[in-house]
């Protein structure tokens, strides 16, 4: 919904939006990939230690299967309905410009080239991220049950800011144009250490070590206090980001997001000890997150064909429309394409 949100006021060039940290947020709403990285590592990691429980090297099969029937069927639909909606040149461009495309998409490498990258429903280019991290996962996981998070996390934050200070000796900060710096920033390894954030709580909790017994318990002070954690790491995040320039400043590209990783990780650990997670006053809010999957591929291309179709609609309409249109069509997906695959393969 941060996303979603986001590229409405964006691309509807809503200026009108109240200033102030609390709302400063939805003009910073791309931030909530970050969180979705965290939130990939843990329930990704969950499901990859259990598989080696159950069947030790053989769960790579089991676990690709249900992995890529999980995420294809609807990546697959929305980026063929934005083709045939958005983008409809595409059919009629010449053979070798067409493969790079469709066939970049296909293999999900499509995030990986400026020319590729989100040409097809932008936002699946986190999704050609995600089935990379899915293959990191088939090979580490084995190497990943026998060490412990304290050096998972101390290798990835050292992978990943190395990482990024590379880019900026390749692209020079202010010199080099803000999209290539984004894609070879938010890519792997750049994005390996806020995966990590997750996959340490993922093994913490399948662990049940001494630090998830007393740390990770459901209860209420448990919870304030990650709460708090999450509270001041991210406010940190969000004043650095609004007191220096994203794009020029090393420091930022380099350092940034791991602060914003493991605010985030603290909200989820937050989320994890929270003891009326399943009340029925937050059934909404659990079906929201349910059906989130479908809201992020169908939102963008929602967006613009409303843009497109309704000439001059703008601010409350747009949003409106918007996310009425985009909440329906991610339900829509759910119960016909996502959920009878789910129960077919027992996907996580």
């Amino acid at each position: 919904m941060l996303v979603l949100i986001f590229h409405i006021i964006s691309l509807g060039k809503i200026t009108n939006v109240p200033s102030g940290l609390i709302f400063d947020i939805f003009n910073y709403g791309w931030v909530g990939v970050d969180l979705f990285l965290v939130i990939s590592g843990f329930v990704i990691a969950l499901s990859a230690f259990s598989g080696v429980q159950r069947h030790g090297l053989g769960f790579r099969r089991s676990f690709a299967i249900r992995r890529l029937a999980r995420i294809v069927p609807l990546y697959l639909i929305t980026c063929v309905v934005f083709v045939a909606l958005i983008k409809p040149q595409y059919l009629f461009v010449s053979g070798k410009l067409l493969i790079a495309h469709i066939g970049s998409h296909l293999l999900f490498i499509h995030n990986l080239f400026p020319s590729t990258h989100g040409s097809i429903n932008g936002p699946t280019w986190s999704i050609g991220l995600e089935i990379q991290f899915y293959l990191l996962m088939m090979c580490l996981t084995p190497w990943l049950v026998r060490h412990s998070a304290a050096r998972l996390l101390l290798g990835a934050l050292v992978v990943g800011c190395a990482w990024r200070f590379l880019t900026t000796l390749l692209w020079a900060p202010g010199a080099a144009p803000e999209m290539i710096q984004f894609i070879y920033l938010t890519q792997l390894p750049g994005t390996i250490d806020q995966f990590a954030f997750g996959i340490a709580l993922a093994m913490a909790v399948s662990r049940r070590n001494a630090f998830a017994k007393r740390c990770l318990a459901v209860g209420w002070i448990p919870f304030v206090l990650w709460l708090l954690v999450s509270v001041v790491l991210l406010y940190a995040a969000a004043w650095t980001i609004t007191s220096y320039h994203m794009w020029t400043d090393v420091t930022m590209l380099v350092g940034w997001r791991p602060l914003l990783g493991a605010g985030f990780a603290a909200a989820l650990a937050a989320a994890i000890t929270l003891p009326v997670a399943g009340n029925r006053m937050l059934a909404p809010i659990r079906y929201l997150g349910t059906i989130s999957y479908g809201v992020y591929l169908w939102h963008m291309l929602v967006l613009i064909s409303i843009i497109s179709w309704v000439p001059g609609i703008s601010g409350g309409k747009l949003a409106a429309g918007c996310i009425m249109a985009t909440l329906v069509l991610a339900s829509l997906s759910w119960h016909l394409i996502e959920k009878p695959n789910i129960n077919q393969y027992k996907v996580s």
